[in-house]
């Protein structure tokens, strides 16, 4: 069956700590049989935006048919933060965006303003934007869906959709709301089992968060979806169609 892992990482290092290569990555890939897979920053939620979107696009740039590279800025410098959208917007290179507001340090009502605008653009370029959510102060799942109903034309992912405490509101939310989506990263085998038959398989999609730990979390995560109960029709819709038309490649 085909993948699309809608939530990776690749970063050379967590701080101090360091993380896996491009080799050690797509080798990972390769070992779970991933086909291809959005690709975000992860110190680029702490340093400078514009540093790492380059250092992204230029490690998936000789894998544009399997990396799909996503931006992300710090919407706390407002008008900066635009400037930087739209200088990686223009590059034409770039899949979607990527926020994690517990990481960056902002709830979204802080910057209600600034992320609206971004959303605008998001939706006219048709670009998927994936929030971090289901950890409070600033990310709960509920903040995230209220981001969604601020741009109706914008395409909104909760990336954990739930994580483990916010999942019937993941489940709900995702179902009522037109514009959310659901990337089951996190969610155990009875939650992803409630969160499809609620949601519907149309607005969920597959995500591991690989790259932050090694290729081990994949399969995983697969296990979670693969033991839900779910039909081979369902299953093709989480782990390929969906995410191929929010990247367009369907």
């Amino acid at each position: 069956m085909r993948i699309i892992d809608f939530h990776t990482h690749l970063d050379d290092r967590w701080f101090d700590a360091p993380l896996m290569n491009q080799h050690t990555y797509l080798a990972g890939l390769d070992k779970t049989r991933v086909e291809r897979a959005c690709v975000f920053t992860l110190m680029g939620f702490y340093e400078d935006c514009r540093a790492h979107n380059n250092k992204l696009l230029a490690q998936c740039a000789q894998h544009r048919n399997r990396l799909y590279p996503f931006i992300t800025v710090d919407p706390k410098l407002g008008r900066a933060s635009i400037e930087e959208l739209g200088r990686c917007l223009a590059t034409q290179s770039f899949f979607g965006i990527k926020f994690h507001p517990w990481v960056q340090a902002f709830a979204p009502s802080m910057v209600k303003d600034t992320l609206i605008e971004i959303l605008k653009r998001a939706a006219r370029h048709d670009l998927p934007v994936l929030f971090h959510d289901g950890t409070p102060p600033y990310s709960t799942t509920y903040q995230i869906a209220s981001v969604a109903r601020w741009v109706p034309d914008a395409k909104i992912i909760l990336g954990h959709a739930g994580l483990a405490d916010y999942t019937t509101a993941a489940a709900q939310l995702t179902r009522d709301i037109p514009n959310l989506y659901a990337c089951l990263c996190g969610p155990r085998t009875a939650d992803v089992q409630h969160i499809v038959q609620t949601a519907g398989p149309d607005k969920c999609l597959f995500g591991s968060d690989f790259g932050l730990s090694d290729w081990m979390i994949i399969p995983d995560r697969l296990d979670s979806i693969l033991h839900a109960n779910l039909d081979n029709d369902a299953l093709e819709k989480i782990l390929y169609t969906n995410a191929a038309r929010l990247l367009h490649l369907i």
